[in-house]
């Protein structure tokens, strides 16, 4: 075979976490639904995060921080009692005197706040599916029973990493990203990455 089949011929792997992404999710965005506000929202959000050490967590107090500086003066009530996250109820939040503020999974939340007589809108499934669909993973907010939006969760591209893969096509060597998360997931990142294949 010529050189420049040789090259064609190659095939470079890459890990997804660490080596294409920076190996955290982070907020990017509040999505309100059902006629409640940004402002609302992320307000909910920042307390619901205010002791969650994740880099998720603080990436979600840290944006809403930046867009709300005003929600920064804002502290938890008195007797405030955060909820920690845990596989089984897949939500964490805050119970205050005044109202318990839960975020995590969308039918987690949707349980949450259909037991205090709440629902999850037509509106904010939508909302759930279309983050989802493009590979990032969506939190829900609810305070008591109102639902109040979701938190768009992105894996974050390391900078300089398209271009890298795009020398690397110049120079005939294809790439390929190895991942365990589900393909819709992958997908996204692959093409925002440049990435030429994913498994």
């Amino acid at each position: 075979l010529s050189i420049r089949r040789q090259r064609q011929m190659c095939i470079r792997d890459s890990d997804k976490t660490g080596t294409i992404t920076l190996g955290n999710r982070l907020a990017v965005s509040f999505i309100p639904v059902d006629g409640h506000t940004e402002q609302e929202l992320a307000e909910a959000a920042r307390l619901a995060s205010l002791a969650d050490e994740t880099p998720e967590g603080r990436s979600i107090v840290q944006l809403a921080n930046s867009l709300f500086p005003q929600n920064g003066t804002i502290s938890p009530e008195k007797d405030t009692v955060f909820v920690p996250f845990s596989a089984h109820t897949r939500m964490s939040g805050v119970d205050a005197r005044s109202s318990s503020i839960r975020k995590g999974a969308a039918d987690a939340v949707r349980a949450f706040a259909e037991q205090l007589g709440g629902r999850l809108s037509t509106q904010c499934d939508e909302v759930v599916q279309s983050i989802a669909r493009q590979g990032g993973t969506p939190l829900v907010v609810a305070r008591d029973a109102a639902v109040l939006g979701v938190i768009h969760l992105k894996d974050v591209i390391k900078d300089g990493v398209r271009e890298k893969f795009g020398e690397l096509r110049r120079m005939g060597i294809r790439t390929v990203m190895i991942t365990g998360d589900n393909p819709l997931t992958a997908a996204a990142i692959a093409a925002e990455a440049g990435v030429d294949d994913f498994l």
